[in-house]
């Protein structure tokens, strides 16, 4: 492919941590149309930081394969609404496993949206289940607006994918967009992380946690939105949501390949994965 996407290298900074996991042939074709030649001095204080870095964010990706895995079934036909999306290619994998199952993917995000769809329509020319629509998530009037107008079926079941972004808003903002996906029978289902509040980290992994806290506070010139289980128990509570289960990293690693090598105990990882029925 002759065309390469260039972006800064914080934009692809997810993406190129969780560069081992890509390994069919589509989702290859989509990370070769991107420019990965620029260096981060973020990605290389991250990893200096906490060495595992690259590990704590591929078993978060790995826990919301699984996690949608354990949905799929539940529902003849679904949609997917992958808000924050980024330039992951989880659409393209998603289309590789369930395409049976799923009616339309929605791809939000206020980026470099309109790019990714230029590659998307390069490797994958006329799908059409797809939709990308660019929208800060926190505006959550115009997100409202935006998918309805792209087909977003409020009467039929969800899958809702919301990675990597709670660390860069409020509590209250999460609210007010979980809020867009509520249902009276609870229907559809979110899958989210949240970075842990210190005292939920092991005393062992303490500096390593408090290193990437700092990291992230300074590249973003503000507060990183930490959490402790009883808040996100309590946000839930506020959003009438039920609750599956969280699940440690340490748990996802153990349940995947058997064993712990990176993390050894709830709290290790930085962050955590949540699962709920909303």
């Amino acid at each position: 492919m002759a065309y390469k996407l260039k972006v800064p290298s914080t934009s692809r900074l997810v993406l190129e941590h969780a560069l081992p996991l890509y390994t069919s042939p589509l989702q290859q074709q989509y990370i070769d149309a991107i420019d990965f030649s620029e260096t981060s001095s973020l990605s290389y204080d991250l990893r200096r930081s906490y060495p595992h870095f690259s590990e704590a964010v591929c078993y978060r990706k790995l826990s919301i394969r699984e996690m949608i895995r354990e949905r799929m079934p539940l529902f003849p036909a679904q949609q997917v609404l992958i808000l924050g999306a980024g330039l992951d290619p989880l659409s393209l994998y998603l289309l590789e496993n369930y395409r049976s199952n799923i009616i339309r993917i929605f791809e939000v995000d206020n980026g470099y949206i309109a790019e990714k769809k230029k590659i998307y329509d390069e490797i994958l020319p006329q799908e059409e289940l797809i939709e990308f629509i660019k929208c800060d998530v926190t505006d959550t009037a115009l997100l409202s607006t935006l998918l309805a107008q792209s087909g977003y079926q409020e009467d039929l079941p969800s899958i809702i994918i919301f990675e990597g972004v709670i660390h860069y808003i409020t509590n209250e903002e999460f609210i007010h967009l979980m809020e867009l996906f509520k249902t009276p029978d609870k229907r559809n289902i979110v899958i989210v992380d949240f970075s842990l509040a210190t005292e939920e980290v092991p005393a062992g992994f303490l500096q390593y946690h408090q290193g990437i806290i700092t990291v992230m506070e300074a590249y973003i010139n503000g507060r990183f939105n930490v959490n402790n289980r009883a808040t996100i128990t309590a946000l839930l509570s506020t959003l009438g949501a039920r609750l599956e289960r969280m699940e440690p990293l340490c748990y996802t690693e153990k349940k995947i390949t058997g064993s712990n090598h990176f993390f050894h105990a709830p709290g290790e990882g930085i962050m955590e994965m949540v699962i709920f029925h909303l």
